[in-house]
């Protein structure tokens, strides 16, 4: 993995743009791209508080061919968020963590117990 370059959003999020294709193999040539890593405030507590209200944890917004959500869009999402046309919220789509990571950041969604 190698990090390309690190920026911080208007918010005063911290937020990293990462290379992960050195991982990838001759079977799985396309597995691992481009990933957003950010690191929001937690504004809620999951369960066995691994991550508490107030912590500042890891999110990660990764390429994924599977759903058409390419390198190229990583970057583009990077540049957005750095400039603050977008915020990690409009992001939701492709979080790794789904709607953990919307829990945490706080958004309207269902707690399931994590």
């Amino acid at each position: 993995m190698k990090v390309v370059e690190k920026a911080v959003m208007p918010n005063g999020t911290e937020i990293q743009l990462e290379d992960w294709r050195d991982h990838n193999t001759k079977e799985y040539h396309d597995l691992y791209g481009l990933i957003i890593g950010a690191y929001p405030i937690a504004k809620n507590t999951v369960k066995h508080k691994w991550i508490e209200s107030g912590d500042i944890f890891r999110l990660s917004i990764c390429m994924n061919q599977y759903t058409g959500y390419s390198n190229n869009d990583v970057k583009a999402d990077f540049e957005a968020l750095k400039s603050g046309e977008k915020s990690l919220e409009d992001l939701k789509n492709y979080f790794w963590n789904g709607e953990k990571d919307m829990w945490l950041l706080g958004m309207n969604i269902e707690y399931k117990d994590w």
